[in-house]
Order: structure tokens, then sequence, then C-alpha cells
């Protein structure tokens, strides 16, 4: 079964749209770290309670960032393993046949030739005998023809 090469295509065109994506989110926030900094007044000295929510919301965004890290990486691999099998079921041999196809009928058409070489062994086996039996008989023959010629 051949992969058609729309359907690859949209899984890559789905991979580059999904990097997009968390590109955009991870712009979005650095956005929002930016306007907590900005928002944030200068000389007034913040409570408890909202240096707490500022630490959370830091703590959040530095979370934000390693996932996208993570996921930017994972997304990577994915689309190197796509490209490497897009790539393999590519390759065709001289007559347009893919390489990593193997019909189901190659075991029984391996058995036909091994049997039609066993076959064919075996005649020459026969063949091989006859001959050399002639060989030995026309030996004969040529020694008996010597011995007459001699003998007369």
């Amino acid at each position: 079964m051949t992969v058609p090469t729309e359907l690859i295509t949209s899984n890559v065109s789905m991979v580059g749209l999904f990097s997009l994506l968390i590109t955009l989110s991870i712009g979005l926030v650095k956005v929002i770290e930016f306007l907590i900094k900005k928002a944030m007044p200068k000389k007034k000295v913040l409570s408890e309670d909202e240096s707490n929510i500022i630490a959370d919301i830091a703590t959040q965004v530095e979370s934000l960032l390693k996932k996208r890290e993570e996921d930017s990486e994972s997304l990577k691999e994915q689309y190197e393993w796509v490209h490497e099998m897009y790539r393999m079921h590519n390759k065709v041999d001289g007559d347009g046949i893919p390489l990593w196809y193997v019909p189901r009928t190659f075991i029984e058409t391996q058995k036909e030739i091994v049997s039609i070489l066993l076959n064919i062994s075996a005649q020459m086996d026969k063949s091989t005998y006859v001959l050399d039996s002639l060989l030995k008989r026309l030996e004969e023959i040529e020694r008996q023809i010597r011995d007459y010629d001699k003998l007369k």
C-alpha cells in the first residue's frame, strides 16, 4: 500500500501549522509577561499577597516556556520521523515499484524457483551420467580400433 503524497503533504503542513501555533503562543506569553511587568508600579512596595501572585505568574510563565521547548523538540523529532518515512517509502526500483513492497506471492514464487532448479539439477546429473558413459564407451571403441589396427 502506498501512502498518497497528499496525505504526507497535509501531515507536513499540519506539523508546520502546529509549530506556528506554538511560536505564536510563545509570543503571546512574552507579550503578557511584558504587560505584567509594565503594569507593575515602579516605586510602590508590593504587599505579600501581590508578591506571591506575581511569583506564581512568573512560575507559570516559566513552566509554559519550558513546556513549549519540550513540545518544540518533540515536534522536531516527529517531523524528522515523518520526513524519513516519506523518503523511504518514496524509493522505487526501475519498474516504478516501491522498494519496500514485497508481494504476497513472493514465497510461493521462491518455492517454485527452487523446485525448478532442483529439477534442472537432477536432469543435469542424468545428462552427465549419460555423457560419461558415452565417453567411456567411445574410449573403449577407440582402444579396440587401435588394437585391431595393430593386429593387421
